[in-house]
């Protein structure tokens, strides 16, 4: 083949694919795409925050018409934690007797106890024995620790007088009087007090 024709042959193929690769992006209008639109994002949804009222219980249904917890009139708390006021130490139990020689039962040679077992709420009715007063819960526990020892149920009680703190000591409770009326000589004598018979306050 003639070498111009050969030259001329491949210029024109050259000029044809370039035309094929251009022409559309010269001559052909381009497809009109519609823009994107990006769309706002969704409100979070209202969430209620109106306080839920606190569901309603047994004690609060049943509490207001529970008659209230029996107290002693103040005089005569009063009275009685004048009367038990101490020093003592537990040291001063040494001679106070074991609990099964002084409140054993004792054969009845009289009626029953007249003692009410309820009140006019139809509240049972129970007693302690107030043996002592004290001013600091480390003395209460230790008058409280000797008397168990010696096999009285002993138990110590917090309260406030003004801006004093106060502890009282109590045996009990019991239904009746009787087995505190044979202790209180026994504690008396062992801790130099006039130890009170009261009505039990839970």
């Amino acid at each position: 083949m003639d070498p111009v024709f050969r030259q001329r042959l491949v210029g024109t193929l050259v000029l044809v694919a370039l035309g094929v690769v251009f022409w559309p992006l010269i001559f052909v209008t381009p497809e009109t795409r519609e823009p994107i639109v990006l769309q706002s994002m969704s409100q979070p949804p209202a969430v209620d925050q109106t306080p839920i009222p606190e569901p309603e219980s047994y004690k609060s249904n049943v509490a207001p018409q529970l008659p209230e917890a029996p107290k002693n009139p103040s005089t005569v708390q009063e009275a009685a934690d004048i009367q038990t006021q101490t020093d003592a130490e537990a040291g001063s139990l040494a001679a106070l007797p074991d609990s099964d020689s002084v409140a054993a039962p004792q054969p009845r040679v009289a009626p029953p106890s007249e003692d009410p077992l309820v009140d006019d709420e139809g509240l049972a009715i129970f007693y302690v024995l107030q043996v002592a007063t004290v001013g600091s819960a480390s003395r209460a526990d230790e008058l409280v620790e000797g008397l168990q020892a010696r096999g009285y149920k002993a138990f110590s009680n917090r309260y406030v007088l003004v801006d004093d703190e106060l502890f009282r000591v109590q045996i009990g409770p019991n239904a009746e009087r009787a087995p505190l009326m044979r202790i209180k000589p026994e504690i008396d004598a062992a801790l130099s007090v006039d130890s009170q018979i009261l009505r039990y306050e839970q």
